[in-house]
This record gives structure tokens, C-alpha cells and sequence, in this order.
């Protein structure tokens, strides 16, 4: 099957984030296809093929030093909580998808394993890009 790692890769990403097939599907490109998608998620994502793969995830993520180190990285998450904020302050940004076209909001964004609890936060102004700002809150 031609282009199968995209399909395998693009069917893993929509089941990842919740989100289905809609936003990985590019009509021009065979193995973006929602046929195909289907296709490998109907024939490929068995339990026992996902029960295998996590066994080969979690061997290659025990090599990696600053995993062992955090105690093998066998717990995560990592969760983000948006709302709005009432008042005018500069840590507040426009997203009329999350917030309505007359408020501004924020996004609090906190990460925790088995070691360490909050290893990260952030603020997220605009709310529409979790990304990290290189400061700690």
C-alpha cells in the first residue's frame, strides 16, 4: 500500500487528538483520502496491534536519559483549561472560536508525570497555539 506510513501516521494523529478523520483528510493526496483513512483504521488498529506498538513505545521512550531520570515516564498528562477574562490585561488575546467575538480569553496550560508534578505551565494569550514561550508562570 503506497503512502501507508502518512495514512498510519495521519490515522494515529486524529485518534490522538480527539479530533476524527476531517482535518487530516486532503482530497489530492491518495493516502489522505477518507476512504483510505478508513481503510487503515478499520484493518490496522486492532487491540492487539496497539497492545504491541505501546510495548515498542514504551522500550524505545525507557532509553531516552531524561525519562529515566523523571522515573521511566510510564504517567503523564497533560491538560489545558481556556476561559475568559473579564478585565483588560495584556495576558488576554481575541479567539472568537473559544471566546465569542466580544471577549477575550486565555489559556492555562500545565503538564505533570510520575516525579514531578507541574512541569510546566504556561499562558497562552491567543488560545489558538499552546506553544511554550520559554518562561515558566
Amino acid at each position: 500500500m503506497e503512502g501507508f506510513a502518512t495514512s498510519l501516521c495521519a490515522v494515529l494523529l486524529s485518534e490522538a487528538c480527539n479530533v476524527g478523520f476531517t482535518p487530516v483528510i486532503k482530497p489530492g493526496v491518495p493516502a489522505l483520502t477518507r476512504g483510505r483513512l478508513v481503510q487503515v483504521d478499520q484493518g490496522y488498529f486492532r487491540a492487539e496491534n496497539i497492545s504491541a506498538a505501546n510495548g515498542l513505545f514504551i522500550e524505545a521512550q525507557a532509553k531516552i536519559d531524561v525519562v529515566r531520570a523523571w522515573g521511566g515516564g510510564l504517567v503523564a498528562s497533560a491538560d489545558g483549561v481556556r476561559f475568559t477574562v473579564p478585565v483588560q490585561t495584556l495576558y488576554a488575546g481575541s479567539n472568537p472560536r473559544y471566546f465569542g467575538l466580544r471577549h477575550k480569553g486565555a489559556t492555562w496550560l500545565n503538564v505533570v508525570n510520575d516525579q514531578v508534578m507541574g512541569l510546566r505551565r504556561l499562558r497562552d494569550p491567543n488560545s489558538d497555539d499552546e506553544t511554550d514561550d520559554g518562561e515558566d508562570e
